[in-house]
């Protein structure tokens, strides 16, 4: 979900007008985000909670990146969706994690609504999945990133789903021209306000961000419904999805992934789920593999299995 993103020409606070925090749409989210924290943190056991940082040692995350890596390589459709895990070390903060910005938040912690994305750049699993796309090994990624950095990376439109828009594109809300902007393109105040202010260059119609805020729909953003469409054929047809950095517990987009799993007349044995990140998820007991690893080393192990010309990784960040 979008937070008031920083760039050269928007201002280091948040007015009160444009609080994400303040709005009923966050607080109703807050609630069930308190209520999700209860049910399922009552254990503080890492092995079930879905608070405590995992790790896998360097023997189970070697036997996981082979496995991994088979089933990548054997895989007709493979789909990758990314979450925020994938952008942290970018310096960018997830926001479901033990220090992410919503857990911090729920926690009574003060926290900034204001994101610098100024001199933030992909990250090595971003250019990873740009490489493996271009070598045929990759179908679609889908993300609920707004950060623009799959783009950055070099991977094109057509192979990525955007389901929560981009800080850095608007759309025309009369012929539908798209705009792909240096700068960030939000103007508007409210949460179901989307008007940049700008006119479309084909047509003159006005133009709108395309970012899924707190409580919108594709009533607010049009283009949100064929984007989820896009991500949910595919998903149907991947035999293999690979989930990067996400906590899958925001509905819609978290129940995405697990459309993979059920067999179909092109899988008649059906398609598998793997997990990438540090914590457990709800999505766990559906995953055929979840490993708990960076995306970046997870990526670059990937990469090199599967492209010979790639870099091996000469270190892996994991407990020894």
């Amino acid at each position: 979900r979008h937070l008031n993103v920083m760039d050269a020409s928007s201002s280091d606070s948040a007015t009160a007008s444009d609080s994400v925090f303040a709005s009923a749409e966050f607080q109703e989210y807050e609630r069930e985000f308190r209520q999700y924290c209860a049910d399922n943190l009552r254990s503080h056991n890492p092995q079930t909670d879905f608070d405590s940082i995992r790790r896998d040692s360097a023997e189970d995350l070697a036997a996981k990146l082979a496995v991994l890596s088979q089933w990548w390589r054997s895989a007709a459709h493979v789909v990758v969706f990314t979450g925020a895990g994938i952008s942290t070390s970018s310096g960018l903060p997830d926001y479901r994690g033990p220090s992410g910005i919503w857990t911090r938040k729920v926690r009574g912690e003060t926290v900034s609504e204001s994101l610098d994305l100024r001199g933030i750049e992909p990250t090595p699993a971003h250019g990873a999945l740009t490489r493996l796309y271009q070598a045929g090994k990759l179908a679609l990624v889908a993300t609920t990133n707004d950060d623009s950095l799959h783009g950055k990376a070099g991977l094109p439109k057509h192979a990525l789903v955007e389901l929560h828009g981009n800080l850095f594109v608007e759309e025309c809300a009369q012929c539908g021209a798209r705009y792909e902007r240096p700068f960030k393109v939000r103007t508007a105040t409210g949460l179901f306000e989307h008007a940049t202010g700008r006119p479309c260059e084909k047509c003159g119609g006005p133009l709108r961000d395309n970012l899924v805020n707190f409580g919108n729909t594709f009533e607010h953003v049009p283009s949100m419904e064929a984007e989820h469409d896009r991500a949910w054929v595919a998903m149907l047809k991947a035999d293999l999805v690979v989930v990067l950095g996400s906590s899958l517990s925001v509905p819609t987009a978290c129940e995405l992934p697990e459309e993979c799993i059920p067999p179909r007349e092109a899988k008649p044995a059906g398609g598998r789920l793997v997990i990438v990140s540090f914590q457990n998820t709800p999505k766990d007991p559906l995953a055929a593999l979840h490993i708990f690893a960076p995306c970046d080393d997870v990526m670059a192990a990937v990469e090199a299995a599967l492209l010979p010309a790639a870099p091996t990784p000469e270190r892996l960040s994991v407990d020894a």
